[in-house]
């Protein structure tokens, strides 16, 4: 007689899990919906069809809710970038290629939430301390991608210039998507362009000065 195989029973940690896991995208979703200021604890329980007494027990707040939610956030995207650019080949390895990587995550729907907490954050003083933290731990992750990306750039101080000039393009053409103004794509082509202008003159300042002076002498 063939032995009756035993159904898999789910753990008090897999159910601990998989609450914890809605949750954080109800979080997510009632942040991109309703905004910081319209989510609240009870919006989050019903969108995650959990009971309060759950929701509560995992996150007691809102602002534990939303502190879970953004270290969530700025993690998957950090792995996120980490496929993109492992992902080009190594013969298409080119700052441009860097930046389109950057811009397919960051013009994304759930980059909305991350900015939309950025911007509650800035009348949260503990918020924002919880977001500028892990904010800085993305742009970390991705300084250590780009220079891995582009062995050329051998100087993490330069990297993180570049790395920094990038996102504030890049975003700030996000935000332009978002709000359905300026030109984003075209905000593209021009970090691109700056991108390299920037990096070559970080790698290359000895060439740079020498053009800047022949330049000048010729004038």
């Amino acid at each position: 007689m063939t032995p009756t195989a035993t159904p898999n029973r789910r753990t008090q940690g897999d159910r601990s899990a998989t609450t914890q896991a809605a949750l954080l995208r109800a979080t997510i979703e009632c942040l991109l919906e309703h905004g910081y200021a319209g989510t609240t604890t009870r919006l989050v329980a019903d969108r995650a069809e959990v009971s309060r007494g759950a929701q509560t027990h995992h996150y007691p707040t809102k602002r534990d809710l939303v502190v879970a939610a953004v270290e969530h956030l700025f993690d998957a995207r950090a792995r996120e970038f980490t496929a993109a650019f492992e992902g080009v080949p190594v013969a298409e390895r080119t700052l441009d290629r860097a930046i389109d990587a950057l811009w397919s995550i960051v013009s994304g729907p759930s980059y909305a939430a991350v900015l939309e907490v950025v911007v509650a954050a800035r009348t949260d003083d503990e918020l924002r301390a919880v977001v500028h933290g892990v904010a800085g731990s993305l742009e970390r992750s991705v300084v250590e991608l780009l220079m891995w990306f582009s062995p050329e750039i051998t100087d993490s101080a330069q990297a993180h210039r570049i790395v920094d000039l990038a996102f504030t393009l890049v975003q700030g053409a996000a935000v332009s998507r978002l709000g359905g103004f300026g030109e984003p794509d075209q905000v593209i082509a021009y970090a691109k362009a700056v991108a390299e202008t920037v990096a070559t003159a970080l790698l290359q300042p000895g060439q740079v000065v020498q053009r800047a002076s022949s330049a000048t002498e010729e004038e």
